[in-house]
């Protein structure tokens, strides 16, 4: 990662000896990576994504992370810690292998299992996050089981443009956690344009609750192995030779690595891993386009080639010295995906406009532990859309599509108890999405809508093939989960100062992926649980959004949201983890003059399961918690900010994920150059 540092001090002096004069341009959205459903010529009155994070928020609120970020939206609850030290989250009780994740509309989720660490992904390049829950367009292509992420960069509008931000954190004491920086800045020249940014965080240590009490894993104070350092390019060219065409090549290349800090909580049985990934590197190039024919339709094209590397290692104990028991191992990831898209587009009709979309993506994970053969899995997936949008009038518009997808196992590769590569039989699934949305506007500022939608998603790599270390039988034939979603749901200002929205939903899940108990003897391991995972899972979930906005005062604003949700395991009595029942967020910002604003923040949420214990008698859970934030933001000028806060102000010991806890009260200082 130190070859990002030298670039980013070089690129920290040259910003700061910018003439101040230059003026601040506005984070502009990528409309080439924006996924909408709009009719090209009312492209207001119908878009889909349920939610928005503009890089305002991102910046306000200190969201590093993607993770963290979508955690201020209702509807999604986030993980962080566990095994695997991931930064997760579940849309309405999906998780993020039936939620993917797109960059300008590009798939990036991890080739074999779905997953993306959300940690990895910081928000410095980043206009906005769409988020859309259950009635996802079917232009994303296949897998939005639960809905769809989508990561939007930036693009510049004016000649040059840009800023730099530098911070330092530290824990309650002011001792040094770490430090972050970021470089925006482009340029927009009628024809064509450039963007780059650059980011490096360097998050060192952090230091626990003194609410925490010591076990024999973890003896509070420091958190051990509670460390990660990401660094991040984001690339971009685009030419605009006339209104409505647009050619863009993008390049982004991340590289990471992380430790893992040891289970803390209260299974005394449970076994400690200790865990590093000196290597999480992620490459992605892609192109986009869009051509216009005529006033009434285009053609937008996607085409990209995406690279995983990952590297863990297992240590013998917490000195992470030696790796000699039969239980530590090196594990190498080398994934490799290639694909595109195209959407076709036009008018019918003065007030209907229908879209094609056809997807082919090819994935290629290959896997091994040191010393052992490497194993190699790919999988064909291809998809086919059609969406249409008709206006009955200004205020009612339906929204219809069905999707067809299909994915093809080429090769899977197994490892036996002799080191030696056998062959999985091949297989395929297919899937058909049918979907409807009712959208109506009474007035410009208010909004209704009905929708309902059948969605699907194919068993990832290693649901299908794991061996999970000998204790699971895998399992090729594993068939398609599949959910059907209503919603109901308005947003309107009540008053001229108070935004109210809000949605009900239910969810039938149908052959939920579950696992399935089987004798010791049917797995390599011996010993201890074995299962396999099979179709048999039936989901219904019910609940409630709600989010409100008081502009109380020209400098007094509040607001937040609130998520009800209960999910009901109906196949048996395995509980459904990682979820509460109640998410709050709330926040108020104050306007004490032209240059100081101050905010505050809470997050709260119910108790939610975790996992069961290790000798497999009981189910441990996540308490519920309330932790709040707080910070001032000071303009010393139009170029220059400032702002100090204090993260975890009470000082909460808390978790997402049971026995792995969150870091206690912190503080942060942040600088940034406009310009």
């Amino acid at each position: 990662m130190s070859n990002y540092l030298k670039p980013l001090k070089l690129a920290v002096i040259a910003a700061l000896a910018v003439n101040t004069q230059v003026v601040l341009a506005e984070v502009t959205p990528y409309a080439l990576g924006e996924i909408n459903v709009i009719t090209t010529k009312q492209p207001e009155n119908t878009r889909l994504y349920d939610s928005t994070i503009t890089q305002e928020d991102m910046r306000l609120f200190n969201r590093e992370t993607v993770g963290t970020a979508l955690n201020m939206l209702p509807g999604i609850s986030m993980t962080q810690g566990g095994q695997r030290n991931e930064q997760l989250v579940q849309l309405r009780g999906f998780d993020l292998r039936q939620v993917p994740v797109f960059v300008d509309g590009i798939p990036v989720y991890v080739t074999y299992d779905g997953y993306v660490d959300l940690g990895r992904f910081n928000t410095f390049d980043l206009s906005k996050i769409q988020l859309s829950k259950g009635f996802s367009s079917v232009l994303y292509g296949p897998n939005t089981l639960g809905g769809a992420i989508n990561l939007v960069s930036r693009k510049p509008t004016k000649e040059f443009e840009g800023s730099i931000t530098a911070g330092i954190k530290t824990d309650r004491n002011l001792k040094f956690n770490g430090y972050a920086t970021d470089v925006n800045m482009g340029g927009n020249y009628e024809t064509w344009y450039w963007q780059a940014n650059t980011s490096y965080v360097d998050n060192e240590r952090s230091r626990m609750s003194s609410d925490y009490k010591p076990n024999a894993y973890e003896d509070g104070g420091d958190r051990e192995r509670a460390y990660n350092r990401d660094g991040k390019i984001n690339l971009k060219i685009g030419l605009t030779p006339s209104e409505g065409n647009e050619y863009s090549l993008n390049y982004i290349n991340q590289q990471g690595t992380k430790g893992s800090p040891v289970y803390a909580g209260r299974d005394s049985d449970r076994r400690a891993n200790y865990w590093d990934w000196p290597k999480w590197d992620k490459e992605s190039l892609y192109f986009i386009s869009r051509t216009t024919f005529g006033n009434s339709a285009y053609l937008k094209v996607r085409a990209f080639y995406d690279k995983f590397r990952n590297v863990l290692e297992s240590y013998d104990d917490a000195r992470y010295a030696t790796m000699t028991r039969p239980s530590s191992f090196t594990s190498i990831y080398n994934d490799d995906t290639y694909g595109a898209s195209a959407e076709l587009g036009f008018d019918i009709a003065k007030s209907n406009t229908l879209k094609f979309a056809a997807h082919y993506k090819h994935d290629k994970h290959e896997e091994h532990n040191k010393g052992n053969p490497v194993q190699t899995f790919k999988d064909r997936t291809i998809s086919f859309g059609i969406e249409d949008t008709h206006h009955f009038n200004e205020k009612l518009s339906l929204v219809t599509g069905i999707s067809y997808d299909k994915r093809d196992t080429i090769k899977a590769e197994g490892l036996n108890n002799s080191n030696q590569i056998y062959d999985f039989p091949n297989g395929d699934a297919h899937a058909w999405n049918p979907q409807a949305g009712l959208f109506y506007k009474p007035t410009e500022d208010s909004d209704i809508h009905f929708t309902v939608a059948r969605k699907s998603r194919f068993a990832t790599m290693k649901d299908r093939f794991s061996g999970r270390f000998g204790r699971a039988v895998p399992n090729p034939g594993l068939d398609t989960e599949r959910a059907t979603h209503y919603e109901l749901g308005a947003g309107a200002f009540v008053l001229p100062e108070l935004k109210l929205q809000g949605a009900v939903f239910f969810i039938d899940t149908k052959d939920m992926i579950q696992s399935v108990s089987l004798p010791n003897s049917a797995c390599s391991a011996g010993g201890g649980e074995c299962f396999q995972f099979r179709n048999i899972g039936k989901v219904e979930s019910h609940g409630i959004e709600l989010s409100a906005t008081w502009f109380a005062t020209n400098n007094i604003e509040l607001g937040g949201n609130y998520t009800f949700i209960n999910r009901d395991n109906l196949s048996n009595d395995q509980r459904l983890t990682d979820v509460p029942r109640q998410k709050l967020f709330a926040y108020g910002k104050w306007k004490v003059n032209s240059a100081l604003q101050v905010l505050a923040s809470v997050e709260a949420a119910s108790s939610r399961y975790s996992r069961q214990n290790a000798t497999v008698t009981d189910w441990l859970s996540a308490k519920g918690y309330a932790t709040g934030n707080i910070k001032a933001m000071y303009a010393v000028n139009t170029d220059w900010f400032a702002e100090a806060g204090i993260n975890n102000i009470l000082d909460k010991n808390y978790a997402y994920t049971e026995g792995f806890y969150m870091e206690g009260r912190n503080i942060f200082v942040n600088v940034t150059r406009k310009f």
